[in-house]
């Protein structure tokens, strides 16, 4: 009992203690300024004080005289205050206890040789100058290592928990160089990760200690993991080239791994950003996509103080190319956009950004078939007109399009047409059109009618010779609204299950900032009717993209392998429309650009006066609400086009556009691809 009584005296004793230590902090961390400079300011005195007490005490004179003697006197009295003052001068007092760092060193070690130096001139009065030297690097090391010393306990009494020791989740962080040992000792402020362990995979810091912490080779990362019951592990590594980072992160979501990144390790240095903006990796990392820099060249000169539209500018690729546009400096930037929160959603973005700096951005809520409004906007561009049109607008989402077939085609064929010949009647010097993979043998009215777009594209180049029409063709765009991505994280945050229609559909995928940067540079290159593919790189499978974001998340697969898995993937179906996979050329033919990721296809089209009747025939159609008629003539137009059984359109019979009184019905426009 006694035994026991103890234990719970000295478990209270220490309890008590740690609630005073963190009282103490507490109060010492919200206190001004000033009032931890003072404090400093006392203990740096207190340190010289001793250390000028120490010399003579080890010659032998009682500590108890030394108040008494004069010369002692003297000497504090001189090395006193010029000792704080060199202090000062050297920043001791804007330094922050938490966290201290190799400046800290330097400024310790500049200390040091200061107050030697003046110790030793004090002595040169009373001794000679071998004595005085000796004596002065004694005084100002003692006096310089109890200064640290006191540093060292403030930063004890402020963190208390030390680094690497704290309650947060415990994180593996994988990079032991410079920028690991800073995320590591930033990480030790902050409460919500606490750093356990170093991994590498240099074979000449295995088990060394870098801080607090030890270095671990690669191959012990799951005995780490099990060790410290965690699934969080930090990159560290900026300094590694996109493949060798691709392949650690591969790595480390096979294996259910929780990746975070750090932030650039720039900012990081510079104090701009706190530990809490560690990310979780991004999918598009895993996807194999190099990032191209299309540096600010000569081609992209063109755009400076030209007037440059953009239809579908709230959408994702519109939006994207308007914000890449808006660095280029030109004279202006009309954003063209159906959707009201979209356009408001960009301009303000362009406004605040101050990407558009000297661009003046002009907001314009229109839809693309209304040719009335087209009208109204290209004529207010008078006399120099508008001089490139990058046409982003259109409905994109293969299911909504299939079930409604006649505002599809309205819109995406019918309105391309009315805008190319709005930009042709005006002159304008550039033309693109942002096109999609789906055109390609479509099955899908959604592809049938952007291969229709393309066509109409084509015939304008040959009715407009004065403008420069072409097409840019490529394929899922990571993180739009129509991407796969966005559907999968969802799910993934719901629990699951995660819906794949097919177990071997695969797709190709681009980032926004890439796949919007080539439509930009496709459009300086071209002469005249080219269709422009872009590079997709490797197909992806849509299977293996589900399991990866499920690793990514953290979480782990559930399976017949793996029945205690936690999302299960669930095989739907292909959906109306759907194919397994995609292609990018019809003919199969292409030649090279300039641009290693941009290729021209050569295809072939239908004439001015083959496609006339069909848009005619197809645009009355489309005005009755004859769906059947009008698809008919779609799949007349697109080669190649097989219809599924699902397409059709709710509104079949009426009317959905049509021109009374000089009036456009208007039907609403799709978002930008």
């Amino acid at each position: 009992m006694s035994r026991f009584l103890d234990d719970l005296s000295v478990t209270k004793l220490g309890q008590s203690a740690s609630a005073l230590r963190s009282a103490v902090a507490a109060a010492l961390t919200g206190a001004p300024r000033w009032v931890k400079q003072l404090l400093m300011l006392i203990l740096d005195a207190g340190a010289l004080i001793a250390a000028a007490a120490s010399i003579p005490w080890l010659l032998g004179v009682p500590l108890s005289e030394l108040m008494f003697i004069q010369d002692h006197q003297v000497f504090v009295a001189i090395f006193l205050p010029l000792g704080l003052a060199l202090l000062w001068a050297l920043q001791f007092y804007a330094m922050v206890i938490r966290t201290l760092d190799h400046s800290a060193v330097s400024r310790m070690v500049l200390a040091g040789i200061g107050l030697s130096a003046l110790a030793m001139l004090i002595y040169l009065d009373r001794t000679g100058l071998a004595k005085a030297a000796a004596l002065g690097v004694l005084t100002g090391g003692m006096a310089v290592g109890l200064a640290g010393l006191g540093r060292i306990a403030a930063r004890m009494v402020l963190m208390p928990r030390g680094l690497g020791r704290g309650q947060g989740a415990p994180l593996l962080i994988y990079g032991a160089g410079r920028a690991g040992h800073q995320l590591a000792s930033a990480l030790a402020e902050d409460p919500q990760f606490q750093p356990v362990a170093f991994i590498d995979d240099d074979p000449a810091l295995s088990n060394m200690r870098v801080g607090a912490l030890r270095v671990h080779p690669a191959k012990e990362l799951d005995a780490l993991s099990r060790r410290y019951r965690t699934k969080k592990i930090a990159i560290a590594i900026p300094s590694l080239s996109r493949r060798r980072r691709r392949e650690i992160m591969d790595r480390l979501v096979e294996r259910a791994f929780e990746v975070l990144s750090i932030p650039a390790f720039a900012d990081l240095m510079a104090g701009n950003l706190a530990v809490s903006d560690l990310r979780k990796v991004e999918v598009d990392e895993l996807l194999g996509r190099d990032v191209v820099d299309l540096s600010r060249s000569r081609l992209h000169r063109w755009f400076e103080g030209r007037v440059v539209m953009v239809t579908g500018a709230g959408g994702s690729i519109g939006s994207e190319v308007a914000r890449q546009l808006g660095q280029l400096a030109p004279a202006r930037l009309i954003l063209f956009e159906v959707s009201e929160v979209a356009l408001y959603t960009i301009h303000q973005e362009l406004l605040q950004s101050g990407l558009a700096d000297g661009v003046e951005i002009v907001p314009v809520l229109g839809s693309i078939t209304d040719r009335q409004r087209l009208e109204a906007v290209f004529a207010a561009q008078a006399p120099g007109g508008i001089d490139a049109v990058f046409h982003a607008a259109a409905y994109k989402h293969v299911p909504l399009v299939e079930a409604n077939a006649l505002a599809g085609i309205v819109n995406n064929a019918l309105g391309t047409e009315a805008l190319a010949e709005a930009a042709g009647r005006h002159r304008v010097g550039r033309f693109v059109l942002v096109s999609t993979d789906k055109a390609v043998r479509p099955t899908n009215v959604m592809g049938a009618t952007k291969r229709l777009a393309e066509l109409v594209v084509g015939a304008a180049q040959e009715r407009h010779p004065g403008t420069v029409f072409s097409m840019v063709r490529f394929g899922n765009v990571l993180g739009s609204s129509g991407s796969v991505i966005p559907l999968f994280e969802r799910q993934i945050m719901r629990g699951g299950p995660v819906t794949v229609t097919h177990p071997e559909i695969i797709r190709y995928f681009m980032t926004i900032p890439e796949a919007s940067q080539l439509v930009i540079t496709a459009g300086l290159q071209a002469n005249g009717g080219e269709v422009f593919v872009l590079d997709m790189g490797a197909p992806v499978k849509i299977l293996d993209l589900a399991k990866r974001m499920i690793r990514l998340s953290g979480a782990t697969v559930r399976d017949a392998e793996h029945p205690d898995g936690d999302i299960e993937i669930r095989i739907t179906g292909l959906r109306p429309g759907e194919k397994l996979y995609e292609e990018l050329l019809i003919d199969n033919s292409v030649v090279a650009t300039p641009d290693p990721k941009i290729f021209c296809a050569r295809e072939t089209a239908l004439s001015d006066a083959d496609l006339a009747p069909l848009l005619t025939r197809l645009s009355t159609a489309a005005a009755t609400g004859e769906t059947e008629a009008a698809l008919a003539v779609l799949a007349e137009a697109v080669q190649g086009y097989r219809r599924s059984t699902e397409a059709g359109d709710l509104s079949a019979g009426q009317e959905i556009s049509a021109e009374t009184g000089g009036q456009v019905i208007q039907m609403p426009q799709g978002r930008g691809q």
